[in-house]
């Protein structure tokens, strides 16, 4: 039931509760978005191919730090660029840029092995230093 026009006490409530019912509505609807696009439940189908080519050269505990690593670095795009680092691994090379996505994992992996002998302990230095 509406209130008459001479309660005006009465209308300035039922404007207040629609205000406040209207701004909850927006921060829920706000909230949820923002929790869509953190979570991100679906990887797209390029990052899981990565990761499953990845995953095929290394042994389940190396795969998973390496897939920190990777994931630290460029969240598994091979376009990811910062200041002279590129692709996957962020190495400082156009060369490396110019590689395939997989071309990527491959020199990344060799060069963790080369370096670490094995992604874990690539992981470990990158965990005490800050880089690796």
């Amino acid at each position: 039931m509406l209130p008459s026009r001479h309660s005006a006490g009465a209308e300035l409530a039922l404007k207040r509760r629609l205000r406040q019912g209207l701004c909850l509505r927006l921060m829920a609807t706000t909230l949820i978005a923002a929790l869509i696009t953190i979570i991100n439940p679906t990887p797209s189908k390029a990052n899981m191919n990565l990761k499953l080519y990845a995953y095929n050269l290394l042994t389940w505990q190396e795969f998973q730090c390496f897939n920190w690593l990777i994931h630290y670095e460029s969240r598994w795009n091979p376009k990811a660029r910062n200041g002279s680092h590129y692709g996957l691994g962020q190495m400082r090379s156009t060369w490396y840029r110019d590689l395939s996505p997989q071309g990527q994992i491959k020199a990344s992996i060799k060069y963790i092995r080369h370096r670490y002998d094995d992604s874990c302990k690539a992981l470990h230095h990158f965990e005490t230093k800050g880089w690796h």
